[in-house]
């Protein structure tokens, strides 16, 4: 919606006070549905609160300065009449811009609804639109254009339902938008991390546009995945079809089902969608790249010490009880290969690090159905009992079915999925927790 004369003349008519109740109610659906109108409100009441802080400073300078010592005296009566109305025309500015608040949270409240949160764990973030920001999401919650959520844990995930059963997931350390939509189109934002859509079966729903830092993603009923960081992109069809954009040069190319296309940020190359290869059963955490670390910092080789990973804190919040710490190491598999890494019934992960004080470590891991939606996480215990002296570096190794499922009612065995990330934590205590490498393999 544009910005007419008319609109521009409400908002300056309100912060004098001098619309109708059928003008304010106008007024009141201008701003709920134009972004620029609310703008201009909000810009108008603070330049008004600004003027009329500079006149009363510069009435009571003029007053203070040529008046006697009592300026309530006859002499100063004309100094005191002038500062009497700024003072009132000051507050009658901060009440425009106090309406002007909350109209624009009234404003906020007439949103449509977008999505609703049908499934939340970890630790997650709310960012809402008008600037509130919330611990964590709720289920049921209804999400509108402009809220904004995180995942921030290496075991989180929030499922939202967006149009007649159809689902947006994201999972671990990823961030998501929700913008303006209507409903023929839906919009979102995926600034970092993966995201997973299922379409719904019983009809076809409205135009989906996510977008990432270097491509626009456009499909109807389509199942697929999206991976991002602020560098790089790949999309991932597994059903239907999508259209995706370049941001650089706005080229666009057609992703079918079975296709994936991946986009690099400055890539000028030619955009093409290339079949899905063939998954491999094995990976290393040593193919990574430099982009691949989710959460830990990296520690520098010494004289006597290799490259590594040291565990970065985490504030882990439990309901009705106080937060706990975590000290936490998160590497994003789909970053250290190019291929889809597969799961066996005997494949095996191997972790090899140490810690610098006796403490239980959980290791863990994040997978997907292959071509498909997120399925879940699973993890495993290890007793300090089971780990060499404090300070010295130890191997652990595990089959997968060692690892508990987080959600069995996702996936109960990681057989048939595909690795998307792996993780190990300490939890309260800072243990020193640092790893050299992690390793998948298969007999």
């Amino acid at each position: 919606m544009n910005l007419t004369p008319e609109t521009q003349e409400l908002v300056i008519r309100y912060l004098d006070g001098r619309l109708s109740a059928e003008e304010s109610a106008q007024l009141g659906q201008f701003l709920a549905q134009d972004a620029a109108a609310r703008e201009l409100l909000m810009e108008s009441a603070e330049l008004a609160v600004m003027v009329a802080d500079l006149e009363r400073t510069a009435t009571a300078r003029e007053s203070w300065s040529h008046g006697p010592a009592d300026p309530w005296t006859e002499r100063s009566e004309s100094a005191r009449r002038d500062f009497t109305r700024f003072w009132q025309w000051s507050l009658a500015a901060c009440a425009a811009a106090l309406g002007a608040i909350s109209y624009l949270a009234l404003a906020n409240q007439a949103k449509p609804p977008i999505a609703e949160v049908r499934e939340v764990t970890g630790v997650t973030h709310y960012f809402c639109s008008t600037g509130r920001t919330e611990a964590v999401l709720q289920r049921g919650m209804s999400l509108v254009a402009g809220d904004l959520i995180e995942s921030r844990s290496c075991d989180a995930w929030i499922t939202l339902e967006v149009t007649r059963g159809a689902t947006l997931t994201i999972a671990g350390h990823s961030a998501i938008r929700v913008q303006h939509s209507d409903a023929s189109e839906l919009r979102f934002e995926l600034m970092e991390g993966s995201l997973w859509f299922s379409p719904t079966p019983r009809s076809l729903g409205p135009r989906v546009i996510v977008s990432t830092p270097v491509f626009d993603v456009q499909f109807h009923d389509s199942m697929l995945n999206i991976q991002t960081s602020s560098s790089e992109s790949i999309v991932r069809v597994g059903q239907g079809s999508a259209e995706v954009t370049r941001k650089l040069d706005a080229t666009t190319v057609e992703t079918k089902a079975g296709f994936q296309t991946y986009v690099s940020l400055g890539d000028k190359g030619k955009l093409l969608a290339v079949p899905q290869p063939v998954p491999v059963s094995q990976w290393t955490s040593q193919q990574m790249k430099g982009t691949e670390v989710l959460l830990g910092n990296w520690l520098p080789a010494t004289d006597n010490e290799r490259t590594r990973l040291g565990a970065a804190p985490l504030l882990w919040p439990v309901p009705e009880h106080e937060p706990v710490m975590l000290y936490a190491i998160a590497i994003a598999a789909w970053r250290c290969s190019e291929q889809p890494v597969l799961l066996h019934a005997d494949s095996k992960l191997r972790f090899r690090g140490r810690t610098q004080r006796p403490q239980t470590v959980r290791l863990g891991f994040s997978v997907q159905k292959m071509h498909s939606v997120f399925a879940g996480k699973f993890e495993i215990d290890v007793p300090a009992s089971s780990l060499v002296q404090s300070g010295e570096y130890w191997e652990v190794e595990f089959p997968l079915s060692d690892f508990r499922p987080l959600h069995p009612h996702l996936a109960s065995s990681p057989e048939g999925l595909e690795l998307t990330d792996v993780y190990a934590l300490t939890i309260a205590d800072d243990a020193g927790l640092e790893i050299t490498s992690i390793e998948l393999s298969a007999k």
